[in-house]
């Protein structure tokens, strides 16, 4: 089903998803589409650069599907014993640590904030237009009641036991049964799924205005390599903030006196 609303571009009824595909070139139209979720806060937001790109996680991804991640999972729980003070509680909290730490696993990442799905989005590849994914599962994950890998729907899962940067991030995850089925095939009637398009030409400049709202690899990292990384983008776009008067602010973190 294809309809025309006000500045939307297409809605379509999609394996029971209602995507709702909107074109972003500036800020006053990010806030626009954006707004509108703060009526339910149920939603959760993903930012991927290539709008292109199949929606699962990286255990469902070459060349890492051929493998069981599950298997792979628990050898490194056992490897991994080791250099965790504090130890998970659950399966389900194993997995949320080996995915913050770069582990292929069947959970997807995600942010209750999209400012920081816009941030991601528009991290890398410069040429390509990014999506922003909006998703409200109707499952969660109730560790006690399910396992990895037995459970049939794609789900919601918050760990309590949350590594600082997640927190940061407003992050989160969904859990998926099957992890190599991109999430439009996977989800059901009761789950809602929107995508919007932020336009390339309009990348950069988001991340500017990201980084004026206090979303930036500093703010999102909270470590040393963020701070780092930070500083490098402030250098390689020197231009931009001599042109605007802030190159000194924003290397030392003071506002200029006037």
């Amino acid at each position: 089903m294809i309809t025309i609303y006000k500045k939307y571009i297409v809605i379509i009824d999609f394996y029971y998803c209602r995507r709702w595909l909107m074109e972003i070139n500036s800020f006053t139209e990010f806030h626009s589409v954006f707004g509108e979720y703060r009526k339910n806060n149920q939603w959760m937001f993903r930012g991927q650069a290539n709008h292109s790109w199949e929606v699962k996680p990286k255990a469902g991804r070459h060349p890492y599907l051929e493998k069981d991640d599950l298997e792979y999972l628990e050898g490194w729980k056992r490897k991994a014993s080791e250099y965790i003070k504090a130890k998970p509680q659950n399966d389900w909290e194993w997995m949320a640590i080996a995915q913050h730490h770069g582990l292929p696993t069947r959970l997807l990442d995600w942010s209750y904030n999209p400012l920081v799905a816009s941030f991601f989005a528009c991290l890398s590849e410069p040429e390509e237009d990014a999506a922003i994914y909006c998703l409200s599962p109707h499952w969660e994950i109730i560790p006690d009641k399910a396992k990895p890998g037995k459970h049939s729907n794609i789900a919601r899962y918050k760990p309590t036991m949350v590594a600082s940067r997640i927190g940061l991030q407003s992050g989160l995850f969904t859990a998926h049964p099957n992890p190599d089925e991109d999430i439009s095939k996977g989800l059901n009637k009761e789950d809602k799924f929107e995508k919007h398009i932020i336009k390339s030409s309009y990348k950069k400049q988001m991340l500017f205005e990201l980084n004026h709202y206090g979303i930036n690899r500093l703010t999102l990292m909270g470590d040393l390599d963020g701070l780092s990384s930070h500083m490098c983008w402030i250098l390689e776009n020197r231009r931009y903030w001599v042109d605007h008067d802030e190159f000194l602010s924003e290397l030392s973190g003071k506002k200029p006196v006037k």
